[in-house]
């Protein structure tokens, strides 16, 4: 599980210097984008191996999480990096019971914890640059 959470630290990485030398909104919705799609594999995950109960509570909670993602980004920019990351601890402490594989949990981890707090960390000084 070490090696999986490392490419996916990697990639965070790579996908990181990538997009540095975007915009502030254009990252900060690129990471909104982002923890849209992360959010939609678990539920799709819940869809396939779900009950009833379990589909409607995985969608009541994504789609609270995508609400408050949005409105946080709208005050602070930099809290789409927050969101990011705990979904990088969600990935890490949960992820092996959502019915994706078992590699998955790892890697996405990997990758948002890196990605959350580069994201902050960017966004965060550029705001405090102006």
């Amino acid at each position: 599980m070490i090696i999986e959470a490392a490419i996916g630290a990697g990639g965070g990485l790579a996908l990181l210097a990538l997009f540095a030398r975007m915009g502030d909104r254009a990252l900060a919705d690129g990471g909104y984008i982002a923890l849209v799609a992360m959010l939609a594999i678990y539920l799709g995950a819940e869809l396939v191996t779900g009950s009833l109960a379990s589909i409607i509570t995985e969608m009541a909670v994504t789609s609270a999480v995508i609400v408050l993602a949005r409105v946080a980004m709208m005050r602070w920019p930099p809290a789409i990096g927050v969101f990011v990351f705990l979904h990088g601890l969600y990935d890490a402490y949960f992820g092996a019971s959502t019915g994706v594989a078992a590699w998955y949990p790892p890697l996405c981890a990997g990758f948002d914890v890196v990605v959350g707090i580069g994201l902050v960390a960017i966004l965060h000084r550029r705001r405090s640059t102006y």
